[in-house]
């Protein structure tokens, strides 16, 4: 399989949110590429047979790329496997995606309110 791309785009980073969300076509276009089925709910499952065959996904903010496992893509419920990323189509302006939980999980988020920012560093 070849690499799907985005290109540049607006992102925030939300504790509140649990999956990752992005542009329905990018979604649907991530979850094709990884053989992921659409349900009745239109959320994503993959084979749980097939974790460790998921690609790596590497989101890039302000130049230092970020990458989380595949297999850290997708939870595990009830004996299915659920696919943690999600579209959603926010109206302009505002971020096309959400880093949540899945992505927290891979990175410690530090946000810093006064100064406007947010720190991220490899979970240990």
């Amino acid at each position: 399989m070849g690499a799907y791309q985005s290109g540049p785009t607006d992102a925030i980073i939300d504790s509140g949110t649990s999956l990752i969300t992005g542009p329905t076509k990018d979604i649907t276009a991530i979850a094709h590429h990884i053989g992921a089925k659409k349900t009745i709910t239109g959320q994503f499952t993959v084979d749980c047979d097939t974790l460790d065959d998921i690609p790596d996904i590497e989101w890039t903010l302000d130049g230092t790329p970020y990458v989380v496992a595949g297999k850290n893509l997708v939870l595990q419920s009830a004996g299915m496997c659920i696919f943690a990323m999600m579209g959603i189509d926010f109206p302009s302006p505002g971020p096309k995606w959400i880093l949540g939980d899945v992505f927290m999980r891979t990175y410690y988020t530090i946000f810093d309110y006064d100064k406007a920012r947010v720190g991220l560093a490899v979970a240990v």
